[in-house]
């Protein structure tokens, strides 16, 4: 066998260093970003939580406590447990409802009929201005709502009360509650549901169309299709926007952990408000840890 030139291997390398160089430039700001906005933040807030904090002249003054703002988390703070249960609760339901919905409007939007555009951009739409101003207002008007109102929900527009009709029919409160919750976050179910919907839509798509025709030739039912076929194919999309689903009712605007963090960061109590934000943030990071490790097993990848 003949020995490759050296140009060939000097080209070769020098072609590997490049791709290397474009992959790390390519990292780069995601990064930056991390060191900046995550890694850096996540240290100052270790040192408030496991310190005192005394504002003196415009000065933080540090003074060590160990786990004191710990123990009095889960000892002694009345709300924590309650709020933290609520919380849970709620992506019990949340997520499974998002990712119904945002599968059915997958599958529906896949078809082409007069005005699919039109309507994929306006399931995307509060996607678009979630981070702007509009967004801002209405998180405002939430918490203020849900401040004076007491310990309720907060949800953007309120629903109809149904309790009286559900009742009627005999259902268990527990059951009651839950439809209640399920029509009243209605709004807020479709407001969240835009990125699923893109996701698995660009999932659906991407299933070739001979999988389907040869189901159809075998005499596959729709039925058997759905489970045969479409949900193997998307299985991987469906993890990564289960993972997104329940990040996202954890840092919700209305989520109760979530605005105990904000209130005590503003009424001056740094130290307490740090060590919220991490017991949950390592309370989410372990449910989303046992999510992935449960239903990743049954994912399944399909090469083409």
């Amino acid at each position: 066998m003949k020995n490759k030139p050296a140009w060939t291997s000097h080209y070769s390398t020098r072609m590997q260093r490049r791709r290397a160089l474009h992959g790390f430039l390519f990292i780069l700001p995601w990064a930056i970003g991390a060191v900046a906005f995550f890694l850096i933040p996540m240290v100052q807030s270790a040192v408030y939580a496991f310190s005192k904090v005394d504002l003196i002249s415009g000065v933080d003054t540090f003074k060590p406590v160990g786990f004191q703002n710990f123990l009095y988390l889960f000892t002694q703070d009345p709300n924590f447990i309650t709020n933290l249960t609520s919380s849970l609760l709620n992506v019990l339901y949340q997520v499974p409802v998002i990712m119904t919905f945002s599968l059915l409007c997958a599958m529906l939007l896949r078809d082409k009929f007069k005005g699919r555009t039109l309507v994929r951009a306006i399931f995307f739409f509060p996607v678009i201005i979630a981070s702007g101003v509009v967004i801002t207002i209405l998180k405002e008007q939430v918490l203020m709502t849900a401040a004076v109102s007491g310990e309720q929900e907060a949800y953007m527009f309120a629903a109809p009360s149904f309790s009286y009709f559900i009742e009627q029919l005999h259902v268990p409160e527990s059951l009651t509650n839950l439809v209640e919750k399920v029509i009243g976050g209605f709004f807020d179910i479709i407001w969240k549901s835009g990125v699923q919907i893109i996701l698995l839509l660009a999932a659906v798509n991407h299933i070739s169309a001979s999988s389907y025709e040869a189901a159809d030739i075998e005499g596959a039912s729709a039925w058997e299709k759905l489970w045969k076929i479409t949900f193997p194919m998307i299985s991987p999309t469906i993890l990564v926007v289960l993972i997104y689903s329940i990040v996202d009712s954890f840092t919700d605007y209305g989520n109760r952990i979530m605005r105990m963090i904000s209130d005590y960061f503003s009424l001056g109590q740094y130290e307490y408000s740090a060590t919220l934000g991490i017991v949950y943030f390592l309370i989410v990071l372990v449910l989303v840890g046992l999510v992935n490790l449960i239903v990743g097993r049954r994912i399944q990848y399909v090469v083409d």
